[in-house]
């Protein structure tokens, strides 16, 4: 009897061995040039191992090769890497409708497989333009007061309790972003300075708080997409799925017992429900469904925004020049208000606070891929060998947004950190198609408006009469934690922040 099974275990092992090895020559079989894998990790063994950290890996990745198109694999399953701002235009504006899709990571039943990002083809349209209104200037004219209001809580607790002291960057940052979402996505006001254990930060950290297992999870689900769907396997856990479930369907609940108003995401859900004409829909949307927006709302917005901000402090400390420059910006418009609340037309208006920020996403993107998949058999141009390449429907593709980002053909000295690069002047000089940090086209991210609106009113308030110096515990030059799956420094990212002098 043990024999038996040793020998079908075996059986097993080398069938599913040649299956691996098989699917490692996809590349090969279509004359495209690729990285070598390694068995079963693919091309992110150093990422698994925690040897080097995703972003820079991804960076890598975009220096291997001499093609503009090259096969690279998560796991076992092969990629298309896009390495121009060419490619990124064909593939996400003029050949969209050979790219509609994003690869479907999630088909467990959980809010993720409902969300924006992970929707399909008319749903995904019929979503994205019933959520579009929720974004239009008059709605963010709404949500700015909303935003103004938690930009000056978290300065006014910081210039109150931490002036002087070594302050972790992205903690407080995380604390901001968690309150900004709580109050125009969720509907309730909470203080994340003051309240620091409040159950909806604590949970907003776990989402987006990725450890190995999270990271293993992610590629079975991408690699392994029935098999992880045969055992079960989720990146959200069923008590996370049920809080979000609970704290919005309770919210919506409560403002139409009590006819309350707020101009937030809530209130634009309930209008779809209620078949507003301004977001009519001609789908009618479940619970889970409803619920998933505000939640990708939450999870793609509380660590992007959080980590951008800190990367920025960072930047703004050891660029004093920069850091004054725009302290000067935030004084003239303090000037012009002539003692008025700061109103949504001055915060746009801040020009170089915008170029900080873009200076911010290029050299740090939050996202060094963005994927597609074919839905539709295209032809596409290797402009480096010349070779044509051929995608059929099922074929998945990255752009290297960090690649791009940092390379010295569209960006000259690219880890240089000049906004300067990003004013009117200048911009003109940015290659078409180079900068992408919330993606391009039809699907780029629905929320790039609103996060810029967030992170420019955070600098506002916080530089208007402090600045950023360096703690001893600030580390120069910055390196990513190779331990993490995420932008994350080693060490953290620890400032200073002291009184100008009058």
């Amino acid at each position: 009897m043990l024999t038996e099974v040793l020998l079908i275990v075996g059986v097993v092992c080398v069938a599913f061995y040649l299956w691996v090895r098989d699917q490692y020559k996809f590349f090969e079989k279509r004359g495209v040039e690729f990285i070598k894998p390694t068995f079963l990790v693919g091309n992110l063994k150093d990422v698994i191992f925690k040897k080097q950290n995703l972003f820079d890996s991804a960076e890598s990745l975009y220096n291997s090769g001499k093609s503009s198109i090259v096969g690279m694999f998560e796991s076992t399953s092969p990629i298309f890497l896009m390495k121009t701002p060419e490619l990124a235009r064909q593939i996400f504006i003029k050949d969209f409708n050979h790219f509609v899709d994003h690869r479907k990571f999630f088909h467990d039943g959980g809010l993720f497989e409902e969300t924006l990002i992970q929707l399909e083809g008319e749903k995904w349209k019929d979503m994205r333009s019933t959520l579009s209104p929720a974004y239009t200037g008059n709605k963010m004219r709404g949500m700015f007061e909303l935003i103004k209001e938690i930009a000056q809580q978290a300065s006014k607790y910081l210039k109150e309790n931490e002036l002087d002291k070594d302050v972790n960057l992205k903690d407080f940052c995380s604390r901001f972003a968690n309150d900004v979402i709580a109050s125009t996505a969720f509907g309730f006001q909470i203080d994340s300075m003051k309240d620091r254990n409040n159950e909806f930060f604590k949970m907003g950290q776990e989402v987006t708080t990725f450890n190995t297992w999270d990271v293993i999870k992610f590629f079975l689900l991408g690699s392994f997409n029935k098999m992880s769907k045969l055992f079960g396997l989720s990146l959200l856990t069923k008590r996370q799925n049920d809080y979000y479930m609970n704290l919005v369907l309770g919210a919506m609940k409560n403002r139409s017992e009590n006819n309350i108003f707020r101009p937030d995401m809530i209130n634009m859900l309930m209008e779809v429900r209620g078949g507003s004409s301004e977001h009519k829909s001609h789908h009618n949307w479940t619970d889970k469904e409803i619920v998933a927006q505000c939640f990708i709302f939450f999870f793609a917005g509380f660590d992007t925004v959080s980590t951008t901000l800190s990367f920025a402090g960072h930047e703004l400390m050891i660029n004093p020049e920069v850091q004054e420059k725009l302290k000067e910006e935030i004084k003239e418009v303090h000037e012009s208000l002539d003692g008025k609340p700061l109103t949504y037309e001055a915060l746009n208006n801040m020009k170089y606070a915008e170029a900080v920020i873009f200076e911010t996403l290029r050299k740090w993107p939050q996202l060094p891929l963005i994927d597609r998949l074919c839905t539709k058999a295209i032809d596409l141009e290797d402009t480096e060998t010349g070779q044509t390449i051929h995608l059929i429907p099922g074929d998945q593709v990255q752009v290297s947004t960090l690649g791009i980002h940092r390379d010295p053909k569209y960006f000259p000295d690219p880890m240089t950190f000049d906004p300067d690069r990003f004013s009117e002047e200048n911009k003109k000089n940015i290659p078409p198609n180079s900068f992408m940090p919330f993606g391009i086209g039809p699907r780029m991210c629905i929320g790039n408006r609103f996060a810029m609106l967030e992170m420019k009113a955070l600098l506002f308030y916080l530089l208007n009469d402090v600045s950023i110096k360096q703690s001893v515990k600030s580390i120069i030059p910055m390196i990513l934690d190779p331990g993490s799956a995420q932008m994350e420094p080693k060490g953290g990212i620890y400032v200073k922040f002291v009184t100008d002098e009058k």
